[in-house]
C-alpha cells in the first residue's frame, strides 16, 4: 500500500479513533472529579460515591462506547476500594458486605458499560445504514428520471467512495459483445485486492462494481445485503437503459429504410414519367415513313423540352436535399429584385403555366433583398410548381411581395383545394405527399427544400389558406445582410 492510500484510510478511520480517546480522557477526568466530589466530608459510606463513579462509567461510555466504559468501569472500582472502603487508602477489605457491594458494583458498571455501548453501536449502525439507503435512493431517482446513464454511473463510484470509505470505486458494464468496459471511476485504481458485487438482471450479468480499500469494518453483512439489493436495482436500470438504446437504434433504422423507400418510390415514379413521355415523343420523331405536320413536329419537341425541364427541377431537388442533409446550405447572398427574380422564374417555367393567369405585385416600398439568387430561384420555382400542380389547369397563381418591418414578406398563392389545417406542420417534412381531389403529389421534396432555403437566409416559411379559396405559402425573409453561414433546421415553421 503506498502512502498515500495509508494516510487516507488513517483519516477515513479517525473519527472512531477520536471517540475513542475522547471516552479514555472522560473515563479519567469523570472518576477523578467523581473522587473529588465524593472525598467531601458530608459523604460518609460507600453509596454517594459509588453512584458517582457509576456516573463516570456512563459518561465514558456515552463518548467512547465501550472500552473507554470498560476502563472507567476498573478505574472506578479501584478507587472505591483505595478511597471509600475501609480501612481506607488499602486494598484491603475489612468486612464481607464490603467485598460484595464492590463486585456488585464491578458487574454493574460493566452491564451499564455494555448496555449503552450496545445500543450506541446499534444506533451509529442505525444511521448509517440510513444514510446508506438514502444515498442509493437518490442514484436510483437518478435513474429513474432518464439522466444520462453516465453521469449517474459517476456520481454513483463517488458515493459509494464516499459512504464505505474506500479508496477507489469503479463501474464497469459489459458491452454487446461482452467485453467489460469501464463506465466510471472515482479515486486511483491500485493493485490491492477488492471487493466485487455483480450486477445481475434475471440470468444475464450486465456488469460489475468493483471497490478497492475502506475503513475497518466499512461494509458489515447489513449493509452488503443493502447493497446487493441496489446492484439489483441498478442492473436493471443497466438493462433498461440498454434495451432502450437497442430500441433507438432500431427506430432510427427503420426511419433511415422508410426514407430510402420513399425516396425509391418518389424517384422511381417521377422520373419514369417524363422519361416515358421523351422516349415516346423522340422514338416518334425518328420514325422513317410518319408524315408529321409542322405543329406535330413542334408539339412533340414541346413535350420533350418541357419534360426535359421537368426532370431538370427533380434532379435539382434532390441535388438540394443532398446538400442539405451534407450541411452545405450556406446561401451567398447579393441584393436581388423580387419582381426581376420573379420574371425570370415565370420565364424558364412558361410551358408549366401557360394559360394561366400570373398575378405578380411587388409594392414599391420593398427594395432589393439580400438573397442567394440560385437558392431563391430555387424555391419559387418549386412553390409556383407545388401551386400549379395543385390547382385547376386554367386558375390564377398569384405571387405579391410586401414590406414587414425589417423584413420583406412574400406570398405565393393558388386556387386549388387547399391545404388543411393538420397538414401544414407536414408538408415541410421531407418525402410527405399527398393526393388530394385528383391533384397528385410529387416526390415530397419541393416544400421541405424551400423552407430549408428560407431558413438558412434567416427567414421563416409557413401556410395559411387563400382568401379566395386554395393555399397560399408565405415566407419572410430578412432585409439586412445575413452572416456568411447560417445554421439551418428543417423542422415546421415557427
Amino acid at each position: 500500500m503506498s502512502s498515500s492510500s495509508e494516510s487516507q484510510v488513517k483519516v477515513l478511520a479517525l473519527p472512531g479513533a477520536r471517540r475513542t480517546v475522547a471516552g479514555v480522557a472522560v473515563a479519567l477526568a469523570g472518576t477523578g472529579l467523581a473522587t473529588v466530589v465524593a472525598s467531601i466530608p458530608a459523604h460518609r459510606g460507600t453509596a454517594v460515591p459509588a453512584l458517582l463513579f457509576l456516573l463516570a462509567v456512563v459518561a465514558a461510555a456515552v463518548v467512547g462506547h465501550l472500552w473507554p466504559a470498560l476502563a472507567a468501569a476498573a478505574i472506578s472500582f479501584v478507587g472505591l476500594d483505595y478511597f471509600f472502603t475501609p480501612p481506607t487508602h488499602t486494598f484491603v477489605v475489612g468486612k464481607a458486605e464490603d467485598l460484595v457491594a464492590l463486585a456488585i458494583f464491578l458487574v454493574v458498571a460493566v452491564a451499564v458499560s455494555a448496555a449503552i455501548s450496545a445500543a450506541l453501536e446499534q444506533r451509529v449502525r442505525a444511521e448509517f445504514r440510513e444514510r446508506q439507503v438514502r444515498a442509493l435512493y437518490q442514484v436510483t431517482a437518478r435513474l429513474l428520471s432518464g439522466t444520462d446513464l453516465d453521469t449517474v454511473l459517476a456520481e454513483l463510484a463517488g458515493v459509494f467512495r464516499t459512504l464505505y470509505g474506500l479508496r477507489w470505486c469503479r463501474v464497469v458494464l459489459l458491452d454487446a459483445t461482452g467485453a467489460p468496459r469501464e463506465r466510471a471511476l472515482s479515486g486511483m485504481v491500485d493493485d490491492d485486492e477488492f471487493r466485487s458485487v455483480p450486477l445481475t438482471a434475471g440470468r444475464r450479468q450486465v456488469g460489475r462494481i468493483e471497490m478497492g480499500g475502506g475503513a475497518p469494518g466499512g461494509i458489515g453483512n447489513a449493509e452488503a445485503e443493502v447493497l446487493t439489493t441496489f446492484a439489483g436495482q441498478l442492473a436493471l436500470a443497466v438493462e433498461r437503459a440498454r434495451l432502450g438504446e437497442e430500441a433507438d437504434e432500431a427506430r432510427l433504422e427503420a426511419q433511415v429504410s422508410r426514407t430510402r423507400a420513399a425516396l425509391f418510390s418518389s424517384v422511381t415514379h417521377d422520373l419514369r414519367t417524363p422519361l416515358s413521355s421523351i422516349m415516346a415523343s423522340a422514338t416518334s420523331l425518328l420514325e422513317e415513313g410518319v408524315p408529321f405536320s409542322e405543329e406535330q413536329r413542334r408539339e412533340l419537341l414541346r413535350t420533350i423540352l418541357e419534360e426535359s425541364e421537368r426532370l431538370n427541377r427533380l434532379v435539382a431537388n434532390l441535388m438540394d436535399l443532398s446538400r442539405l442533409r451534407a450541411g452545405a446550405l450556406t446561401p451567398s447572398v447579393e441584393p436581388v429584385a423580387l419582381e426581376d427574380l420573379a420574371s425570370s422564374v415565370l420565364r424558364r417555367l412558361g410551358p408549366l403555366v401557360e394559360g394561366r393567369t400570373i398575378r405578380v405585385t411587388v409594392r414599391d416600398d420593398v427594395p432589393a433583398v439580400p438573397v442567394d439568387v440560385v437558392q431563391m430561384d430555387q424555391v419559387l420555382t418549386n412553390l409556383i410548381e407545388n401551386a400549379a400542380r395543385f390547382s385547376p389547369p386554367r386558375s390564377a397563381i398569384g405571387i405579391a411581395a410586401v414590406r414587414w418591418q425589417d423584413m420583406v414578406e412574400v406570398r405565393v398563392a393558388d386556387r386549388g383545394p387547399g391545404i388543411p389545417p393538420a397538414d401544414r406542420g407536414l408538408v415541410f417534412e421531407e418525402f410527405y405527399r399527398r393526393d388530394i381531389e385528383g391533384y397528385r403529389g410529387g416526390t415530397g421534396l419541393g416544400l421541405s427544400i424551400a423552407q430549408a432555403i428560407v431558413t438558412a437566409h434567416g427567414g421563416t416559411m409557413w401556410v395559411e389558406d387563400t382568401p379566395s379559396g386554395g393555399a397560399t405559402i408565405g415566407f419572410r425573409l430578412p432585409l439586412a445582410r445575413i452572416p456568411a453561414a447560417v445554421e439551418h433546421r428543417t423542422g415546421a415553421p415557427a
